[in-house]
């Protein structure tokens, strides 16, 4: 079996990577600029091929030269915050990208199984928390937007051309490795205080989300393309959630010395949903549970940034 991972040099494509190569498959990832923090995030046993999902020609010419068995579709702006310097790049590449891609694969009369990386902030924060895959739309960011499109995407694919097209709409998903999120921002720079001192720089602490850890996203990934309704969307979550400061005290408390905090303006985005989790019924029906705890996972990845402090790597900005 051959997959292709778009996008697969990413936080989630590292590890989804892994995933696939374990279970025996031929693994393609691409890649367009730079690829994730993780060491070696080419790995062995991996093709990586170049490709810019926003260009139509090459990904006709990548999906009429592999011709795939399944596709795990990641590739894409990923930032709620990039997208509001540039909202016409994000729709690019997370819209005109995804038009490109499935329409390459039924023009070449393939039947792959397209697993698609879509995400939480397509509901916005005018819906009742958890929130159910039924929930009505309306995303606060033109990331959300652009994710929302391609979750509709995926629907109206299905019920046109009975493309086998699943979408997992992601909420937050973190990691040891990960960069642009606040849990690896603030892990980094409390591995940096450890070091050299200073203060740990924040935004608002007050939003509540779900966390989950990638090594268990991944899984469902693999779980819902096995699985999973084609055309149907998936909520991905722990089942947990948190306020944004719980976590930062909970990483303040693992720290080896006293470590202090303070708000800083330049890191509040524009709007951003205040309380924001998932009702994941749908997809542990399908058997899946996570099997990491939050602080489990906190704890390894300050770990990853302690062992970058000691290499001398950077942190995210």
């Amino acid at each position: 079996m051959k997959a292709l991972i778009t996008g697969g040099t990413g936080f989630i494509g590292y590890y989804l990577a892994q995933t696939l190569l374990e279970d025996g498959y031929d693994v393609v990832a691409t890649h367009y600029e730079s690829g994730s923090l993780l060491e070696g995030s080419r790995q062995k046993g991996v093709e990586y091929r170049k490709l810019d999902i926003s260009s139509e020609k090459e990904v006709y010419g990548i999906i009429n030269d592999l011709r795939p068995d399944e596709i795990y579709h990641l590739a894409g702006q990923a930032y709620p915050v990039p997208s509001w310097k540039d909202p016409a790049r994000t729709f690019q590449v997370n819209v005109l990208g995804t038009i490109y891609l499935f329409e390459a694969v039924r023009n070449a009369g393939l039947n792959s199984r397209i697993v698609n990386a879509c995400s939480g902030a397509e509901y916005g924060d005018r819906v009742t928390s958890p929130i159910v895959e039924e929930s009505v739309l309306r995303p606060l960011s033109p990331y959300g937007v652009s994710k929302a499109t391609h979750d509709m995407l995926v629907s109206q694919y299905y019920q046109s051309y009975k493309m086998p097209l699943f979408s997992l709409r992601l909420f937050g998903t973190t990691g040891p490795g990960k960069s642009g999120d606040a849990i690896n921002d603030f892990a980094s720079q409390v591995a940096a205080v450890e070091k050299r001192g200073g203060k740990v720089r924040v935004g608002r602490l007050d939003v509540v989300r779900d966390v989950s850890d990638v090594r268990d996203v991944v899984r469902a990934f693999r779980l819902v393309g096995q699985k999973g309704m084609p055309g149907e969307a998936y909520n991905v979550g722990s089942g947990e959630h948190f306020r944004i400061g719980e976590l930062l005290d909970m990483l303040l408390s693992m720290a080896k010395t006293k470590v202090e905090y303070e708000v800083e303006e330049a890191r509040i985005r524009p709007s951003d949903e205040k309380e924001i989790y998932p009702d994941t019924t749908k997809i542990r029906s399908l058997g899946y549970r996570p099997g990491h705890s939050i602080r489990d996972t906190l704890a390894d990845i300050l770990e990853f940034w302690r062992g970058r402090e000691e290499a001398g790597g950077s942190r995210p900005a």
